[in-house]
């Protein structure tokens, strides 16, 4: 059985982001980050009423691993790994990075930030057969009326306090067929998303996001960790 980390969403939610000048603060971000996204920065043209939602700014490195989406109500920091990346988890540097995005947003556009979160995928390969099958045995009950699925989703829901903050971490594990890709027939994808309650506003700092990164880490080694576990058990 083989496992590989396949990427890590970081996110910063506030009530609203106002940039009033994209083009400076792409750059601006870029210089604290030491010019780590090398492609040209996307800004978005986008009507004053527009949703929050939509991106404002768009940047990422030409390798493909770094990307960075700034939109009216929250800030996505995206590590893609590739092939030849060693499976480091967490990421050397890349919580330092986001903190820095937080600190320049923070002290300088003058953003109030009320929620994060951390969302992990990872790739599990079984040694043979269908993962579909590997999962029905290993997570389902042999009663349940289930026939040759093509595929199977399981999503649960965990509460939980961390790091001064009351979270909610989702974990869903699926199987892939597509038949465009016979090898994916053998993998199954983890998803370990932990995010700060939406009807709690905290009062983020440097201080409590770094810890709030901290422990999610942990508790996304930990949950990964039991599933791989229970898989090879």
């Amino acid at each position: 059985m083989n496992i590989k980390h396949n990427s890590t969403q970081l996110v910063l939610f506030s009530p609203g982001i106002v940039i009033p000048n994209k083009l400076k603060v792409a750059n601006t971000i870029n210089e604290k980050l030491s010019n780590l996204f090398d492609s040209d920065p996307l800004m978005v043209p986008l009507p004053e009423d527009a949703p929050l939602e939509l991106p404002r700014i768009r940047m990422s490195s030409k390798d493909g691993r770094y990307s960075l989406s700034i939109a009216g109500n929250r800030i996505d920091f995206i590590f893609q790994y590739r092939e030849e990346d060693e499976m480091v988890f967490p990421i050397v540097g890349f919580y330092d990075k986001f903190l820095t995005i937080f600190e320049y947003f923070s002290e300088n556009i003058h953003t109030q930030f009320t929620r994060s979160a951390i969302v992990t995928q990872w790739i599990i390969e079984i040694e043979k057969g269908l993962a579909v099958d590997f999962l029905i045995d290993k997570y389902v009950k042999s009663k349940v009326p289930i026939a040759n699925p093509f595929a199977l989703e399981l999503h649960y829901l965990l509460k939980r306090n961390i790091a001064k903050f009351d979270v909610n971490q989702w974990v869903r594990i699926r199987t892939s067929r597509d038949t465009n890709q016979p090898q994916s027939s053998n993998q199954i994808f983890v998803l370990i998303d932990i995010n700060t309650l939406a009807e709690i506003a905290y009062e983020i700092d440097k201080d409590s996001l770094h810890k709030f990164l901290e422990e999610s880490s942990r508790l996304t080694k930990e949950t990964i960790e039991e599933h791989l576990k229970n898989m090879e058990g």
